[in-house]
């Protein structure tokens, strides 16, 4: 496994590069220091590189938008595109519609470019778009395609694939690794700090999202209450988001503020949501959405947790963390393979839930319950089971994801996996 991140190859790089080839513009959004700069410097080569962080370059952008960028040598790299506004972003649309060549520009951000409140220039028909997360697990063990694209994979039967999955050879990886890992997360500069330096390094960068990238953008006045608001959504990862709750414990003003404050920490690709699934043959879903931080190193940082607090057995955060990590991981692998497929979760008013549902646009299912305990008995399957028997053959596979070391089977078409099968298969 990799400590540090030079030698790193990123799963999504054929795909970006092929998207140069093809279209006028290449959007990569993705959280601040997930590795976008370094990424485009090698997949771009020679062209022209502008950074928007640096004073002198933004002053040159939001003062003469179409100067800026006018007779440089193509492709055009502009990291950190947000901050040069509306006005540059007009300036590239009216650049590609003189010269439509393929691979006219790269534009890096830092924000979610489609949900940014100062663009009301989206780059339809011109643009395609692109999110990179921090290195997932496949990315940092540099061998294998991960679980997904072994499950995607249409030229595999399921019957074979079950096979396969319960014939692999068992897991080494302890539940001290696992706390190591979901404690480390995947930020490339942070993977090779211990653990005092780690937080140093995540306290500053949550500093510099907040009041830099956010307050900027949005004009929030309040960052020392964005700061609050994304230690209480680690506080609740991988639950559901009630928004009257966190607005009570915040009182961060009118419930209106907390939801803009929430959603301006998605713009910033910090937390996610994860909506509820239903089926017309499950009526009685709730569509409560749950939330993700979207990296578990950030997330234990805010909570204070080491390896060693989160291993132990009274630490309430272990389970949430471990479904966290699994969903961060298999959400990085379907980016780096462009698949369309829906990340839900489902929950009824009959306290029937399962933690992950990955759906298939022709409607197809693969079921996901996450455990952080090593031992899967029938009961940890049993609404896997009742999933399965409720959509027929819609349910392809159930899963229960464990800290265990071998792969069981638990029902028809459903078994039990070390969570580590997730990156090592």
């Amino acid at each position: 496994m990799v400590t540090g991140h030079g030698e790193v190859q990123r799963r999504i790089e054929p795909r970006l590069r092929h998207s140069l080839d093809t279209f006028r513009v290449v959007v990569l959004g993705g959280p601040r220091q997930s590795g976008k700069t370094t990424l485009a410097h090698r997949i771009v080569g020679s062209g022209t590189y502008l950074n928007l962080d640096d004073p002198t370059v933004r002053s040159f952008a939001l003062d003469d938008p179409t100067g800026f960028i006018a007779g440089r040598p193509r492709p055009i790299v502009i990291d950190e595109v947000q901050r040069g506004g509306d006005d540059l972003i007009r300036a590239v649309k009216l650049a590609v519609d003189a010269d439509p060549t393929p691979g006219g520009f790269l534009l890096t951000g830092s924000t979610n470019f489609l949900t940014v409140p100062v663009f009301s220039e989206s780059l339809a028909g011109r643009a395609v778009f692109f999110d990179l997360a921090p290195f997932s697990q496949v990315e940092m063990e540099g061998s294998g395609d991960g679980l997904l694209t072994y499950l995607l994979d249409d030229a595999r039967a399921h019957a074979t694939a079950a096979h396969e999955l319960l014939h692999a050879a068992p897991s080494a990886v302890t539940r001290a690794d696992y706390a190591d890992r979901i404690c480390r997360g995947g930020y490339p500069e942070a993977i090779s700090l211990g653990e005092s330096d780690r937080r140093l390094w995540f306290d500053a960068y949550v500093h510099t999202a907040v009041t830099r990238d956010i307050v900027e953008v949005t004009g929030a006045r309040r960052s020392t209450e964005l700061a609050r608001l994304l230690r209480a959504a680690a506080a609740r990862t991988a639950s559901e988001l009630v928004m009257r709750d966190i607005h009570r414990d915040l009182e961060l003003g009118s419930i209106d503020t907390t939801a803009d404050y929430l959603s301006y920490l998605e713009m910033t690709h910090l937390v996610s949501r994860m909506s509820g699934w239903a089926t017309g043959a499950a009526t009685r879903a709730k569509r409560r959405p749950k939330v993700h931080v979207n990296d578990t190193g950030l997330a234990t940082a805010l909570l204070g947790l080491t390896a060693k607090s989160l291993d132990g057995p009274a630490s309430v955060q272990r389970g949430p963390l471990h479904e966290t990590f699994a969903v961060n991981e298999l959400r990085r692998q379907a980016a780096a393979m462009g698949q369309p497929v829906n990340f839900c979760h489902y929950r009824d008013s009959r306290g029937r839930e399962v933690d992950l549902l990955i759906e298939r646009p022709d409607g197809r299912v693969i079921a996901v319950e996450i455990k952080a305990g090593a031992t899967v008995r029938p009961t940890d399957a049993k609404w896997l089971t009742w999933l399965r028997d409720l959509i027929g053959d819609r349910f392809e596979i159930g899963l229960v994801l464990c800290t265990g070391s071998t792969a069981l089977p638990v029902a028809d078409r459903v078994m039990a996996l070390p969570l580590s099968y997730l990156w090592e298969i």
